[in-house]
């Protein structure tokens, strides 16, 4: 008996990947880079550099637009703060410790070293310093003389370090330099988290004295940023850190670093502000006696960001949160300020008069994951917690039904959790979270949600931080290689140049309740591809759900002219995949058919 064509149908859009390839029969199960449009899967599009290397892995980005119209976007990694205009990365890094020296460079002919004598700056090895008033120059031919120019330290000894530069010294200089000031800039912070081993990292007794210590009950923390703007001002924030604010109508404002706010809380490990209301606020920070309580919510003054000490004649204030044992993150959305502690949820609304704020706790066991794994689409929060995707919409909080939950936190790399970014692409409906995978230090997977079609999707990349479009027309990315980038750019489907590659793969499907075997003979393809590229076509077949043996057929490459494939492939079970590796292909699905008929019943 001749087969019959039979349209290869699936239930919904998006990934389910909650049961076995067996039993999520009707669905697609697995894919990367690719996204549904109207419940049909598609790839989505890729990526271009933009602009120059930088120093370190972004850990926050905002775009914004300055009085003036000039697009920009600031951006923090562990090693710097940052300011892209025009095309040019600005290091805007704050400046913390100043020291004046005179003739204190020494360099040799032939050498791009020079060393520093100087006490007082307190630099460490990693530290970035920047020279002025440099009155003559080192070694002939080297001059130091830029603040907007940084340079790694490596300490000699007490009193010495050394720079390297990019100029290779003509001559000797000993005790050089003339009159010169040395501006140490924000130490850096760690890029990985991992197990602090010093002195009460564990338990009494849990290693004997002098011996190093295995395990830890204490984390090191990675550099986080916070980033906000005050109208065209940038506000920014390294965790457990200081406030900084980057004045956009300063003289030659994108060489201009940013500045300490003098009478903020001295240790802030977030902040946010209410762009309505004009408050600036910080999670977790000191009290107005220096106190620190990682559970503390303080404001300035309206439309004050730099007065903080409450008094009967401004707004300023603070509260303490009951829940949790310290305030993870926080964000300004359309209905409250929300407030996460690593196990509740909390709500902040501008009330007026003398208590400025309401507090409400609206969820237990709702805590955030990562400083920045909440993001909000359409006026309603979203975030990632410790096993869970939430939302909220008024009165309690819900978790959201995710049919690839397991697959993901399964593969998260939780000593890395930190790490976990949450972005909105506005065009396609999606909620993305980067995140670092099992085997990795870095984000290089994403997961995405479509609330309007209600589907899950997963994949891998390079990105760590996301701004959607909006300033800029692409969602602007940083990438764990020290560029940002373009992310999806119209017509754009290669990575940087190079193929970006996608594909798409079905959970097991079967005929009459897998009683019989099925012949497959033919496939009739429905893809939509652009002009010059092709996808591939590959069936595999097993007798039983857990059958070690599978047989595969193809792949066959289908273009935009292919008719009909033809082939022989037989099982109890099928499951099928398209892959694309061509660069700069776009492909959507269609409709696809396979010509099946029994074929027996073992």
């Amino acid at each position: 008996m001749a087969g019959v064509l039979s349209e290869l149908t699936f239930a919904a859009p998006g990934f389910n990947r909650e049961n076995t390839r067996y039993a999520e029969q009707g669905h697609w199960y697995d894919g990367d880079h690719v996204r549904f449009r109207d419940g049909t899967p598609q790839n989505i599009r890729g990526y271009e550099r933009r602009g120059a290397i930088f120093d370190g892995t972004p850990r926050d980005t905002i775009t914004w637009a300055d009085f003036n119209s000039s697009r920009l976007i600031g951006f923090g990694t562990e090693k710097k703060l940052y300011l892209y205009e025009g095309g040019l990365n600005y290091d805007i890094t704050p400046i913390v410790s100043v020291v004046s020296v005179t003739n204190a460079l020494n360099t040799v002919t032939g050498s791009t070293r020079i060393v520093v004598s100087a006490t007082g700056i307190g630099v460490e090895d990693g530290n970035y310093v920047a020279f002025t008033s440099q009155t003559v120059t080192v070694g002939g031919n080297i001059f130091l003389t830029t603040i907007g120019d940084a340079y790694e330290v490596s300490v000699i000894g007490a009193g010495s370090f050394a720079v390297d530069v990019s100029t290779t010294a003509a001559a000797t200089s000993a005790s050089a330099g003339g009159d010169i000031t040395i501006h140490r800039l924000l130490p850096a912070g760690p890029s990985v988290s991992q197990p602090g081993f010093g002195w009460s990292a564990g338990t009494y007794g849990l290693s004997t004295y002098g011996t190093p210590r295995t395990t830890s009950n204490i984390t090191v923390n990675i550099r986080q940023w916070s980033l906000t703007n005050w109208g065209e001002d940038l506000l920014a924030n390294p965790r457990g850190g200081r406030i900084y604010q980057w004045d956009a109508t300063g003289a030659n404002s994108a060489e201009t670093r940013a500045v300490l706010v003098t009478a903020s809380p001295s240790i802030n490990n977030s902040i946010l502000i209410t762009p309505d209301s004009q408050f600036a606020i910080s999670l977790g920070c000191t009290d107005q006696a220096g106190d620190y309580d990682p559970l503390l919510v303080r404001w300035s003054s309206q439309e004050d960001y730099n007065d903080w000490t409450a008094s009967a004649t401004n707004t300023a204030g603070s509260n303490p949160l009951g829940t949790g044992s310290q305030i993870v993150g926080g964000m300004h959305s359309r209905q409250a300020v929300m407030i996460w502690t690593d196990t509740a949820t909390h709500t902040m609304q501008y009330v007026g008069g003398p208590f400025v704020f309401r507090f409400r706790h609206i969820g237990d066991n709702t805590g955030l994951i990562a400083q920045h794994a909440a993001t909000e689409f359409n006026g309603i929060p979203f975030w990632m917690g410790e096993d869970n995707f939430f939302v909220w919409q008024g009165g309690a909080v819900q978790t959201l039904d995710c049919t690839v939950r397991r697959y993901v936190y399964d593969n998260i790399n939780f000593t890395q959790q930190d790490k976990i970014f949450a972005g909105i692409n506005a065009e396609f409906n999606e909620i993305t979270w980067l995140y670092p995978s099992a085997g990795s230090l870095e984000c290089d997977s994403y997961v995405s949600y479509n609330p309007l079609e209600n589907y899950w999707v997963y994949g891998t990349g390079t990105f760590t931080t996301w701004a959607d479009r909006g300033i800029y027309d692409t969602i602007i990315t940083g990438g764990a290689d020290s560029y940002l980038y373009n992310n999806e750019p119209q017509d754009v489907y290669t990575a940087n140049g190079q193929p970006l590659v996608s594909y798409l793969e079905s959970a097991s499907f079967e005929i009459e309740s897998g009683n019989k075997m099925m012949l497959i003979r033919r496939l009739v393809p429905d893809v939509s591809i652009s002009s010059g590229g092709d996808v591939s076509f590959t069936i595999k077949t097993k007798r039983y759900p857990q059958a070690t043996e599978e047989t595969v057929k193809g792949p066959y490459t289908i273009q935009p002219g292919t008719e009909k494939i033809d082939f022989r492939a037989r099982g109890r079970q099928a499951r099928i995949r398209i892959d694309c590796s061509v660069g700069g292909t776009d492909w959507k699905y269609g409709s696809m058919r396979l010509q099946i008929q029994p074929d027996g019943g073992r």
